[in-house]
């Protein structure tokens, strides 16, 4: 009787672990879905993108909705609250076009590593720069300062 009650304890906490994980995952939604304050807000930031995606999260208790777009060679990420309020604007930029200081401190941090991703992260009035770097074997993940300074994000 004890043991299948640890059983049953168990596979309720394995449960409730999974179903906590696929709420603070992303929910795919019809761009026609994301709320109208959202859509207007991009459309005015943003006239000359296509929407390409939509996505619904729910983190910490918030809803934010997230619009993949495109604007001829420029690929966009924008994550706004329900009352289009931005919370973070991404976009993937070529790494020749990231600030001199950037391209050096990647390029010292990783000699030799293949950069895969490098996308410009505007939160508020703070502007980061992110890199996906394969190197020894493993993808590292790394923000930078306009400056080149490695920082958290």
């Amino acid at each position: 009787m004890r043991l299948s009650r640890y059983r049953l304890t168990f596979s309720a906490l394995l449960f409730l672990g999974g179903a906590m994980c696929a709420l603070a995952q992303d929910q795919k939604i019809s761009c026609s879905a994301v709320p109208a304050a959202v859509r207007m807000a991009f459309e005015k930031a943003f006239p000359k993108a296509t929407m390409k995606a939509c996505a619904k999260k729910v983190e910490g208790g918030k809803t934010a909705y997230e619009i993949e777009s495109t604007e001829g060679e420029i690929r966009r990420d924008v994550l706004s609250h329900a009352d289009g309020i931005l919370i973070v604007d991404e976009e993937v930029t070529a790494v020749g076009n990231m600030p001199e200081p950037v391209q050096r401190a990647v390029r010292k941090k990783y000699p030799g590593g293949v950069i895969t991703l490098s996308k410009k992260v505007m939160r508020g009035a703070t502007v980061l720069y992110e890199f996906r770097v394969k190197y020894r074997g493993k993808v590292e993940e790394v923000f930078f300062d306009a400056s080149g300074n490695e920082v958290e994000e």
